[in-house]
């Protein structure tokens, strides 16, 4: 038998789609906060949201007459009629939230407009009115939630421990500060006031003050058509993309297309995980689609590759900066803002920590598995005076007659004498914002010295940059191999004897697709019979022993069932790495000039081909810290 459920029953049904756990209820009622236009928002929970949510703005109120209908299924003030829906510029739309939210708690709302002399308080319990009554209050609404699911005790027993339920809505007021610089969002747990931001329009400071850690203590501003945001530097990445937040039109949002804008416009300068990006990306209305979930949290993009190139464009730009070579610390100018000050009894975690001024931070820069930095600090247990001896003093190995050498253009001309050219005095009052800023240069590199036959010393205004010769040739050679394999114009060279290689029969009798990869790398192979092939030509860039190995491990690589090999850009990673210098091959001058120029004619000169970095960046203020001289 078909029947019509029970209002009461299709209520719950209906509210369990939008309202999933307290955080869905958070983000409905501060949504319409945002909306109606608030310069504060206070959210108080408890019982990690379960038991009581609070949340007052000082927005623009809700009429007496209109209370009520307020919490009416599909009342709303955002649309009218069904062309509203092409030009969506408000978070809530459909007016699903406060019914939904009303019927699966105890709820009262108190709300006034400004140009009426008192409010309304209206006590509802799942969906019911119990009373509305004129009652005194500030401009704006507070709606406080208590019980939540009450009524629907199997939704409540899926929710989890407190602790998590409250985090879940940490994050989330978090997440909206970023969105809404402008707002002061206050946030208060258990009564204890978790965070207070300023509500000063300042996007950067509010990041850096709600997630006071190194990853979001450099970030590098984005700037480009319709994106704009904050990423981190190639190096600093996180396991999870936690530290990844995108904004359309003001809307928090998941989108795999910004994700993919993302990688595309960090190429291959990300050594591993994935880096922090704050992103606020603006378009039309009538261009993107935020109906598809009823928690407006999935959008879909009608010109997906549009913004997917727009990122990629305005974060490959970003990644121009100096900011973007990975540091050993952040210097003091991208040091963790302290956390604002927070207004209350509560105040004593919230103010900025003592630094530590009898321990000199000198960091230990340690690669872990997943290639992150990570920055150590020294024990703060002192020193004796005996491990100060002349062997534990730091000290400084490099060619001292060319500390004042001054290379000039990476690219001048070879026979231009190098003691023709001027030297420049350096200057000890950088200015580390404005430094940090500018488009990192080849050309402004200053040869300082060389260490231990591995580290080549380069000197920018106030920062110094250290280059590991091994990863630079590494990425030297992989570009030229790539590119002889990706160019149209193939150069082989013929092998005076040339070479067999013996395969399964299973390889031998497959289909022959797999012969293109080696051709395209310029590799001249025939059937010889007998699960055999013969190498007539091998490519120019590699000698005899080389290529008869490349090309043994292809065919190693080959699937049994497609017959295609996916790895030809693994030998080339391979291939490059075997054949660059390594530690502790000593350079002579005109060697590490070539290499630095050869680096800086790569497409992407920040890494090698296996993520790690091919230089890093110390500023002067790191060195002084680190002598406590700061």
């Amino acid at each position: 038998m078909i029947r019509v459920l029970d209002k009461f029953i299709a209520d719950k049904i209906a509210a369990g789609e939008v309202i999933e756990r307290p955080v869905s209820a958070v983000k409905e009622l501060v949504e319409n906060s945002v909306d109606a236009g608030a310069h504060s928002v206070i959210v108080e929970i408890r019982g990690g949201g379960k038991s009581y949510i609070r949340v007052t703005d000082d927005g623009c109120g809700i009429p007496p007459e209109e209370v009520e209908t307020a919490f009416l299924r599909h009342a709303t003030s955002k649309i009218e009629s069904i062309t509203d829906l092409d030009n969506i510029r408000s978070l809530g739309f459909r007016g699903e939230a406060l019914a939904s939210i009303a019927a699966v708690s105890k709820l009262t709302i108190v709300t006034r407009t400004p140009d009426r002399s008192a409010g309304t308080r209206l006590m509802m319990h799942g969906g019911k009115v119990i009373s509305s009554e004129t009652a005194g209050a500030n401009p704006g609404t507070t709606i406080v939630v208590e019980d939540l699911f009450y009524n629907t005790p199997a939704r409540r027993k899926f929710m989890g421990s407190d602790a998590r339920e409250g985090s879940a809505i940490i994050e989330l007021i978090q997440q909206y500060a970023v969105c809404y610089p402008g707002i002061k969002f206050m946030m208060i747990r258990n009564g204890e006031t978790v965070f207070t931001t300023r509500g000063d329009g300042d996007t950067l400071h509010t990041i850096q003050s709600l997630y006071p850690d190194t990853a979001h203590a450099s970030l590098i501003a984005v700037d480009g058509d319709n994106v704009s945001g904050f990423v981190s530097d190639p190096g600093t990445t996180r396991n999870n993309r936690k530290g990844q937040l995108f904004f359309v039109n003001g809307r928090l949002v998941d989108s795999k297309v910004i994700e993919k804008g993302i990688e595309a416009g960090y190429g291959g300068r990300v050594f591993s995980g994935y880096p922090v990006a704050i992103l606020f990306i603006e378009a039309e209305p009538s261009e993107i689609d935020v109906n598809i979930h009823p928690g407006k949290r999935e959008i879909r993009f009608l010109k997906a590759q549009s913004v997917t190139d727009a990122i990629a464009s305005a974060i490959s730009e970003a990644m121009l900066s100096r900011k973007s070579v990975p540091s050993l610390m952040p210097s003091r100018s991208e040091a963790p803002a302290a956390l604002h000050k927070a207004e209350g009894p509560s105040d004593a975690r919230m103010t900025e920590a003592p630094a530590a001024a009898h321990v000199a931070e000198v960091p230990a820069v340690i690669y872990s598995s997943d290639d992150q930095i990570t920055d150590t600090p020294e024990p703060a247990a002192v020193r004796e005076a005996s491990d100060y001896s002349a062997d534990n003093l730091p000290s400084f190995t490099g060619e001292q007659s060319s500390i004042r050498e001054f290379l000039g253009s990476l690219r001048r001309s070879d026979d231009k004498p190098a003691e023709e050219e001027k030297t420049e005095e350096f200057s000890w009052e950088p200015e580390r914002e404005a430094s940090a800023d500018r488009l990192f240069s080849f050309d402004d590199l200053q040869y300082r010295g060389y260490l231990f036959d591995t580290y080549i010393v380069m000197q920018s205004e106030d920062t110094v940059y250290i280059f590991d010769q091994h990863a630079a040739h590494e990425r030297i050679f992989y570009e030229e191999f790539t590119g002889h394999y990706m160019s149209s114009q193939k150069f082989s060279q013929p092998v005076l004897t040339p070479f067999t290689i013996s395969v399964s029969s299973d390889v031998y009798y497959m289909s022959r697709d797999w012969l293109s990869p080696l051709t395209d790398a310029g590799f001249e192979i025939e059937d010889f019979g007998a699960s055999t092939f013969m190498v007539r030509a091998i490519p120019s860039y590699m000698d005899i022993s080389e290529a008869e190995s490349f090309a043994r491990s292809y065919l190693e690589g080959l699937d049994e069932v497609t017959g295609r090999n996916d790895i030809v850009i693994d030998k080339l990673i391979l291939r490059s790495c075997k054949a660059a210098v390594k530690a502790n091959d000593h350079l002579s001058r005109m060697e590490i000039d070539d290499l630095i120029r050869r680096l800086a004619a790569c497409s992407n000169p920040y890494c090698c081909p296996h993520g790690r970095p091919t230089f890093i960046r110390y500023t002067r203020y790191d060195i002084e810290r680190s002598f406590r001289r700061k």
